[in-house]
Formats: C-alpha cells, sequence, structure tokens
C-alpha cells in the first residue's frame, strides 16, 4: 500500500469536477484496502471515497479526506462455466472483463456503451445499458464483499445478509469500499449490429415492435433533425469478426467536435448542424435483412462499446416504460424552444425492472432518456429545463449523471428508502464515507 499526500487534484472524466485531497492510498487488495480505511478513520482522514475511473458526473467521489484508489486490485479470480457464476475484484475494468469471460465461455448479459469504468462504479451507480429483457449491470450481481468503516469485511448475497445485499447493489459507495463482486454470467454470444436512419414519425410509430423485436434497441435524437439514428444489436450464429484497430474515432469524431466548437462561437448553427451530423451518420435504415452483408458481428463486449472521445457533461434519468414516447417528445420540443446552444442528441434506452432498493429501476420497466452538453460549454440552462419535464413524467434520476435532488426529492420515489438508510447507518454509523455532497443526498447535512 502506498500514500501520498502531495496535495494531487483528482479531475473526473469531463474535467467538471475537481478536488483536493488530504491523501490518496492505492491499495492493491483488500487487506490493504482495509487498513487505508481504518487509517483514515483513526487520523481525521475522511469522508473516504474510491474514484474509479471517474465517469460519473456527480460529485460522488469529491473529498478533501482520503481517496483509496483501487486499480490495482483487479481481475477476474475465477469463472465457472457451468453456473455461470463469476468473482471479479473491484477495480477491474469492465474493458478488461471480455477477453477472460469469453475464455471461459462466459460474457455478461449486458452492459453500456462505455467501458471505461470499473465494475465497482458501475453497479454502484445502477449503470446499465439497452434492452427491455434485460437489466442493468447491478442487476447481475448476485454477490458481493464490502469493506466496512471498521476496517472489517462483510459478503452479502440474496442468502446471507440479504438486507446489505439489497442495499449494496447500487450503494453510491456509501456502505464502505466494494471489494469483490460475484456476477451472474451467460453463455457466451455474438451480437450483430444494424441500424440506420429512420423518420421520427416512424420511430413513434413502430416503437412497441421496435423495442419488442430487438434484444438491444436504442435511438439518438439530434432535437433539430427529422431523422433519428436507430441502432440494434440483436444474437447472431454467425461468426465473429475482428473489430477494425482503432483510429480515435475517425471522421464521424472530428465532424462531431468540429460540430461542437462552430455551435460555441456561431449558435444559430446548432440546427443545420444537428441536421447534418443525422444526414451524414448512416443510411436510411430498410430492416435487418437489407443491411445484414454490411452488419458487423462481433463477440459482445467488443459489440457494446462505442468510442466516446469527445467529452461532455450529461444528465439521465429514467420514466415509466409507458411514459417514455411522450416524455422524450417533450423534451426534444423543450430543447428545440429553450434549450439554449447544444449540439448532442438525445439518447433513448430501454431497461428492465428489478428489485434493487436504490436503483432507478427498482419496481418498473424503464426508459433511461439522456441528455448531453459538450464539455466546454455551460450545461445549466439546458439540464434545468429538462430536469422539470423528467421530474413531471416520475423520472428517477441516473446516480451517477447531473440532477439537482436532495433527499426532500428522492425518497418519495424509492418505496425501500428507509431501509436503505437504515442499512447506511448500521454499516457507516460516523458517515466516515459521506461527502458533503452525499450527506445532502441523503438527509445527512444538517
Amino acid at each position: 500500500m502506498s500514500s501520498r499526500n502531495n496535495q494531487a487534484v483528482w479531475t473526473n472524466w469531463s474535467g467538471a469536477l475537481s478536488c483536493v485531497p488530504a491523501q490518496t492510498v492505492a491499495a492493491s487488495n483488500e487487506d490493504e484496502i482495509a487498513a487505508a480505511i481504518r487509517s483514515a478513520a483513526e487520523n481525521g482522514l475522511g469522508p473516504v471515497r474510491a474514484p474509479g475511473t471517474g465517469h460519473s458526473f456527480t460529485p460522488i467521489v469529491v473529498t478533501d479526506g482520503t481517496l483509496v484508489d483501487i486499480d490495482a486490485h483487479e481481475g477476474v479470480v475465477a469463472a465457472d462455466t457451468a453456473s455461470g457464476l463469476v468473482h471479479v475484484r473491484a477495480g477491474t475494468k469492465i474493458s478488461d472483463m471480455g477477453a477472460p469471460l469469453l475464455e471461459a465461455g462466459l460474457a455478461l448479459a449486458n452492459q453500456g456503451d462505455i467501458n471505461r469504468q470499473s465494475i465497482a462504479g458501475a453497479v454502484s451507480t445502477g449503470t446499465h445499458g439497452t434492452g427491455l429483457t434485460l437489466g442493468s449491470v447491478s442487476s447481475q450481481v448476485a454477490g458481493l464483499r464490502i469493506a466496512m468503516a471498521n476496517g472489517e469485511s462483510v459478503d452479502a448475497s440474496a442468502d446471507t445478509n440479504a438486507d446489505i445485499y439489497n442495499a449494496g447493489r447500487v450503494s453510491l459507495g456509501t456502505l464502505g469500499i466494494l471489494t469483490e463482486l460475484t456476477l451472474q454470467c451467460v453463455p457466451a454470444y455474438a451480437l450483430k449490429e444494424t441500424g440506420g436512419r429512420m423518420a421520427v414519425s416512424d420511430v413513434f410509430a413502430q416503437m412497441d415492435t421496435l423495442v419488442a423485436d430487438n434484444r438491444h434497441f436504442e435511438f439518438f435524437w439530434f432535437p433539430f433533425a427529422d431523422d433519428v439514428l436507430v441502432k440494434f444489436l440483436n444474437t447472431t450464429d454467425e461468426p465473429a469478426r475482428p473489430p477494425r484497430p482503432s483510429s480515435g474515432g475517425g471522421m464521424e469524431h472530428y465532424a462531431m467536435v468540429g460540430a461542437c466548437e462552430l455551435s460555441r462561437v456561431l449558435p444559430f448553427l446548432r440546427g443545420p448542424l444537428q441536421r447534418f451530423l443525422t444526414s451524414n451518420a448512416g443510411a436510411r435504415y430498410m430492416g435487418a435483412e437489407e443491411f445484414s452483408q454490411k452488419a458487423k458481428v462481433r463477440h459482445a463486449y467488443q459489440a457494446f462499446p462505442s468510442d466516446r472521445e469527445v467529452r461532455f457533461n450529461e444528465m439521465e434519468y429514467s420514466v415509466p416504460l409507458e411514459s417514455g414516447p411522450d416524455c422524450v417528445r417533450e423534451v426534444a420540443e423543450h430543447m428545440r424552444k429553450r434549450g439554449g446552444n447544444f449540439i448532442f442528441p438525445i439518447e433513448y434506452r430501454t431497461v428492465k425492472g428489478d428489485d434493487i432498493w436504490l436503483s432507478p429501476f427498482q419496481g418498473r420497466d424503464s426508459v433511461s432518456i439522456s441528455i448531453h452538453q459538450y464539455a466546454k460549454q455551460n450545461y445549466r440552462r439546458l439540464f434545468d429545463g429538462v430536469e422539470a419535464i423528467f421530474r413531471s413524467y416520475g423520472g428517477r434520476p441516473h446516480w451517477g449523471k447531473l440532477h439537482t435532488l436532495t433527499a426532500r426529492e428522492l425518497a418519495p420515489l424509492y418505496p425501500h428508502w428507509d431501509d436503505f438508510q437504515a442499512v447506511r447507518k448500521r454499516m457507516d454509523p460516523d458517515g466516515l464515507f459521506l461527502t458533503p455532497y452525499l450527506a445532502r443526498l441523503f438527509g445527512e447535512d444538517n
């Protein structure tokens, strides 16, 4: 275990958040994680946080106390092909899990389109992909191990410490530091990607079919465009083909950067630029068969990720499935009329409901709707107006993405809010893992 007290600045991926912790401790195993927690408590160097890869846009990591860097506590420990159960250390990056799982004949049932997060960070914030029959990454957790504020570790599953299991699968790191996870994986599979442009009116007319007939369906809508970009991923028996070497995003990346920079200085071009980006992003979608010859076929872990090199800040809410179409149309209308200067599209995905206490998808199948703003532009005007719409539909915020809710507004959204609070206070009675931001979220800032 190594410790740095050089007032190094920590910054998140988008660059919007930073802090100067009193110390940063690099811990490469569970014993070192526990020692770091005990030392911070004994020396008054809390709050204690584990930063992951900084892909959250909310300040859940920001602390002037102790950061415990668990990047070196990584790797797939064991994979049982017969049961599909996989034990993985909490610092493991999702991008590093695919190959060893494939070697064992396994894969994650679903994942998001960014794979740079640590598995612990993705689980702790309820990160997800798309697909109405598929839950979030947290829903794939069969067991977990947490290093608590007293330096001891506890195991939890549906059969052992079930309350900690229900709370710990989405906990924002407030119960302690996750050290190991057991994931319920599925037999390895390949995915075929198809998609293209569809008229906005056609997408909404066919929404139920598009969602029901595809394992994964999502769309991206530049609100000033008349088409949306649709993406489908479906399992296939065709052999997976190796992906092309990354070229830093290629022409699409440079087109997006150029559009973002141009709209900053010439905001009246945001409409034409959005229509240009849409019309040049793909051919008109005619159906899976017409695109089958051009379709990408990849192993699942290679098919899910997308290049996200242009930095942004993001807000995302999940609304009940049946409200998704109306909500996103209202959001798009607001963005066109009162959203100010923006260039990124709206992202629309579906997620299966689950039983996790603080999951945005607890008790209901959901649609998640994401709004992005270029990292060099102020997001407040755009996000404030959109958030009011999300809330009017009973939306729940993604814990790692920007929102303004505090305990007063959050508690009514989660039927098990009080149950979670009871577990949190029992495991961390002195608030060692509770930053000022998290204290506001959980009503402990008085």
